[in-house]
């Protein structure tokens, strides 16, 4: 499997579907991740049900299995099951799971009975900092060389730029000796502050997420789930570029070289700004403002009245 390309939205439930083609759709997105089995127990139905619904529809299938140290003989046939029905790859999600290195042998051994192509396995697991048990990702790394999806969520505690910066990408010494080479990095976003999801999450807390992984260049992210991601939180999402896109260029001439489009700019608003401020200094029209930032107004019901402003919102200006 080559390196893959774009973003990616995960299926927690076959039904999700149709809410995550209309946002891969809104965010330019271009592959699904369809949740083909659970531990020992694969969701056949679902998994070439889906299969084909996705490549219909335009758009990659990645298949992926919520890792557990019940029946390793099992896991293995759903992942061997998932690839031969044509899934590009399959993710083994390990989640919050408190599982060790240990526990994970049998599956590890598995895998190697079945000779399951390791570029076609991908682990999905939090940044080493936060596993229980540093051992269980040293066991699959070398068994999943697609590459490694740290899930970077807010949940861990701490910003987006610790995350990211320190725990996820000075991390690469580490990994690289787990992968027997630096491993390919896909980030996981997840836009919820607990498994309750009690506060919401709003654009304005999307946005440094999004530019820290902008800022590493990756190839590919994608955002865990369909159902967690509110409509309001798309627009954030589709404006991430990505490192193997080509950039947008105006049309070229040799006397006229190509120009590549600037990557959007946000401000965080103080106390003191007003909509018609930050439009006259940034050389805004109203319409522009409102179309990159009425999101704000319309995630928490209030009219788009320039009166609303608040300190602390993230607008772009650019």
């Amino acid at each position: 499997m080559e390196g893959l390309c774009g973003k990616g939205i995960w299926l927690a439930h076959s039904y999700d579907l149709q809410r995550a083609v209309e946002m891969a759709t809104r965010i330019e997105g271009s592959h699904l991740l369809a949740k083909v089995g659970h531990g020992p127990h694969y969701f056949p139905e679902s998994a070439r049900g889906l299969i084909g619904r996705i490549r219909s529809l335009g758009f990659n299938p990645l298949a992926w299995l919520h890792v557990t140290d019940r029946a390793p003989e099992e896991a293995v046939w759903t992942i061997v099951q998932s690839l031969e029905l044509g899934y590009e790859a399959v993710i083994l999600y390990l989640g919050a799971a408190l599982l060790t290195g240990r526990q994970l042998q049998p599956l590890a051994e598995a895998l190697r009975q079945a000779e399951v192509p390791a570029q076609r396995l991908l682990v999905a697991t939090p940044p080493p900092a936060h596993l229980p048990d540093r051992a269980a990702l040293e066991v699959l790394a070398p068994l999943c060389q697609g590459g490694w999806m740290p899930l970077c969520f807010p949940i861990w505690g701490g910003t987006a730029d610790d995350l990211l910066d320190f725990e996820v990408y000075q991390a690469l010494p580490e990994l690289s000796l787990m992968w027997g080479r630096t491993p390919e990095i896909y980030p996981v976003l997840s836009p919820q502050f607990s498994r309750q999801a009690e506060t919401p999450f709003l654009p304005e807390d999307l946005i440094p997420w999004v530019e820290a992984v902008m800022r590493h260049g990756v190839d590919f992210f994608s955002v865990y789930h369909a159902a967690l991601a509110e409509k309001a939180l798309w627009p954030i999402l589709q404006t991430a570029t990505l490192r193997c896109q080509p950039a947008a260029v105006s049309v070229a001439t040799p006397e006229e070289p190509g120009v590549i489009l600037p990557q959007p700019v946000y401000i965080t608003v103080s106390a003191n700004d007003t909509v018609w401020g930050i439009i006259s200094r940034h050389g805004l029209s109203r319409t522009q403002f409102w179309e990159w930032n009425g999101h704000l107004w319309d995630s928490r019901g209030l009219p788009r009245d320039a009166d609303y402003l608040q300190a602390g919102w993230r607008v772009r200006v650019k």
